[in-house]
Formats: C-alpha cells, sequence, structure tokens
C-alpha cells in the first residue's frame, strides 16, 4: 500500500473538510477519492494517501516553514517526518529556548495503578474522589482494605447511601464531606473536571494535613501517539485536558503541595499510558 506524505509552502487560510479513514479505521462519511497531485490545503498541511482514502494531519505547528521559493517536501515515509521534526528541534534549542520549553523528565518506576491506591489505604482513613455511581472496580477493592472508606461522585444520590456521597468536584468542592482522611485517592479524576486547581485548592483548605494520591493520563503516551499520527485523537468524551509530568506538576505546586513522588503506569516509562503523583500539602 503505498503512504506518501505531502507538505505544502502556501500560506494557511482554511481547511475544508474531508472524510476521514486510514489503517483499517472506516472512513466517517465514506472514501474520498484523490488524484495523482495532491490538494493544497494550507501551510504545512500534510496528506497521507492511502490507495483511494485521504486523511489530512496539520502539521503547522511542529513542521518547519518552508523558506520562499522552496518546493513542496515529499516525505516518502513517518521517518522522514520525524527527521524533519529533529532538524527543527536542533535549530530551536538555544539557551533561552531550553529555560523555558524544556523540563527533564525525572527517573520514576512503572507500577500497577491499583496496587498504589490499594495499598495506601490500606488501615487508613480514606476519601476516593470520583468513585463512579454504582462504585467501580477501584473503589470496591479500597472497600476491602480501608479502615474507613467515603466515596464521591456526581452521579451519587443526594443521600448519603453505603457511605457514597454526591458532590460536585468542579463547582462545589467545599461541599465534600469532613472527616480526619489520612489518604485522599483522586483517580482519573482531574482530566475530566473544567477547573481542577479551584477542586485542588479546595482540597487543601479542607485537608491541610492529608496526604493526596493522584493518577491521571499521560499527555505523551505511545497509543496516544500512534493515534495523532493517523488524523485522531484517542482521548475520553469526557475530557478537558491532557497532562504532562510538567504540567501536573505545575499545577499541584500553583495549588500549594509538594511532589512526594510520582510513577509510571500502563507501559515504558516517557510512553505510558499514565501518571501516578503522591503529593502533600505545603508544610504538612
Amino acid at each position: 500500500m503505498l503512504r506518501t506524505l505531502y507538505a505544502s509552502p502556501l500560506p494557511f487560510t482554511s481547511v475544508t473538510s474531508v472524510n476521514v479513514a486510514t489503517d483499517g479505521i472506516a472512513s466517517l462519511e465514506g472514501e474520498a477519492s484523490v488524484t495523482e497531485e495532491p490538494v493544497r490545503y494550507g501551510e504545512d498541511v500534510a496528506k497521507v494517501v492511502d490507495d483511494s482514502v485521504v486523511a489530512p494531519i496539520l502539521l503547522s505547528t511542529v513542521l518547519p516553514t518552508p523558506r520562499p521559493g522552496r518546493q513542496p517536501t515529499v516525505y516518502q515515509s513517518l521517518a522522514d517526518i520525524q527527521a524533519d521534526l529533529a532538524e527543527l528541534a536542533r535549530l530551536r534549542v538555544d539557551n533561552a529556548y531550553r529555560t523555558k520549553q524544556l523540563h527533564k523528565i525525572p527517573e520514576a518506576m512503572v507500577v500497577d495503578r491499583l496496587t498504589v491506591c490499594v495499598e495506601a489505604a490500606r488501615g487508613k482513613r480514606v476519601l476516593h474522589l470520583g468513585c463512579g455511581w454504582p462504585p467501580g472496580p477501584l473503589h470496591q477493592a479500597l472497600a476491602g482494605v480501608a479502615a474507613h472508606l467515603i466515596g464521591v461522585d456526581i452521579a451519587a444520590p443526594t443521600s448519603a447511601r453505603d457511605n457514597i456521597w454526591q458532590a460536585d468536584l468542579d463547582e462545589r468542592p467545599e461541599g465534600l464531606p469532613l472527616r480526619a482522611y489520612e489518604v485522599i485517592i483522586a483517580g482519573e479524576i482531574l482530566e475530566h473536571l473544567g477547573n481542577p486547581g479551584n477542586l485542588l485548592k479546595a482540597l487543601h483548605r479542607l485537608f491541610p494535613e492529608t496526604m493526596l494520591i493522584i493518577t491521571v493520563p499521560n499527555a505523551y503516551s505511545a497509543v496516544g501517539l500512534e493515534w495523532v499520527l493517523k488524523g485522531w485523537e484517542n482521548v475520553n468524551t469526557e475530557h478537558t485536558c491532557f497532562y504532562s509530568w510538567h504540567t501536573l506538576s505545575e499545577l499541584l505546586t500553583r495549588c500549594g503541595y509538594v511532589v512526594c513522588n510520582f510513577a509510571w503506569y500502563g507501559g515504558p516509562p516517557y510512553v505510558a499510558e499514565g501518571l501516578v503523583f503522591i503529593v502533600k500539602p505545603q508544610g504538612a
């Protein structure tokens, strides 16, 4: 199967709708026909041609802007694109860029997300944010080891039932049940919120001595990047953002937390499925 990638040097104007299908993914609106000459959609817009199916991939933020008079670049493989990106990265990295944009990721272990949460909760008084309704597998596992467990979910009944409370973590986090918790677990919840800082600041204010365990999807997961190169986002329809080591560390610091430890889960370091952060309030 022929796969040729074209990059256009034309000034960006707009991108018209194109049916998407690649590598065995069914087209959203049927197949699109492709002529021998690539259609020019705008600055650094690449087209992946698979027989009679075309998928546009916008690369304006990562591919070099062609020099005046430069002919359109023809990429015969993804390796060609990677080489171009490497050259762009080399040219752009000066001291100012490095200081602001590049952040060394600490070495960290790969762990089992469920095991970390369960062991942290063993014998402890635990608040579980986003426990699900009915409670999901993580909450059920926590219930088997915690000395006392309270779950919170926006979908829970309005009246407390089996230590499950309803609360809107986005808009009204102050409504959380107040107890002397030893551990708070926020598993796969921050990426669902419109204002995660609001929740973190409320937790810091309400529970200034309590350890917090957070798990989130990794912005740079191998699975996500693989889909992006096919022109698709692999993301839950309810998610509002992605987190990386730096962005989550920055958010936690702004909200008054200190990162004690972090790890990867669901794959090799750096490109794993997600991140596990263990943090505490500053001064705790």
